[in-house]
């Protein structure tokens, strides 16, 4: 009895450790699948077909109402869907999204919006982004690709 008690005294600490690792992992995967989760939830909400609830109650498109700018939409939804592998640590496939200038020369160029409507290989590789969050980044860049 002696000698398990001094075994689970001595390993107690890399047993807690790698209890803390888990939990740390699993918040942040939770987080990021939760967030976009939430984003298309809103989507839908705002998307009800009710007159009195229509986000765009102009389709002709000649009064936009509420621009999409990064600050209010188009960062939060990168943040969640693209930063993770596409920042200025990873820069995987060297493009970088984690600043609205990156962001901004990204879209320009029209590769964000190639790369998330592609279905032979998706980003997020998870697969493709709503329809709705997409139909959002796309109306960031008919917007102007404004900041704020």
């Amino acid at each position: 009895m002696n000698t398990l008690c001094i075994y689970i005294k001595n390993n107690l600490r890399h047993y807690l450790y790698l209890c803390f690792l888990i939990v740390v992992f699993i918040g942040i995967q939770s987080c990021e699948t939760s967030s976009l989760s939430e984003l298309a939830v809103i989507d839908e909400e705002n998307n009800t077909g009710d007159p009195d609830n229509d986000p765009d109650p102009d389709p002709d498109g000649e009064n936009t109402g509420t621009l999409i700018t990064y600050e209010n939409r188009a960062k939060t939804i990168l943040d969640n869907a693209c930063v993770e592998c596409h920042n200025t640590v990873t820069a995987t496939a060297g493009v970088i999204l984690d600043s609205f200038e990156a962001a901004r020369a990204v879209a320009e160029s029209g590769r964000m919006i190639d790369r998330m409507t592609n279905t032979n290989s998706p980003m997020p590789p998870s697969g493709n982004l709503p329809d709705a969050i997409i139909a959002d980044i796309m109306m960031w860049i008919d917007d102007g690709l404004l900041e704020n």
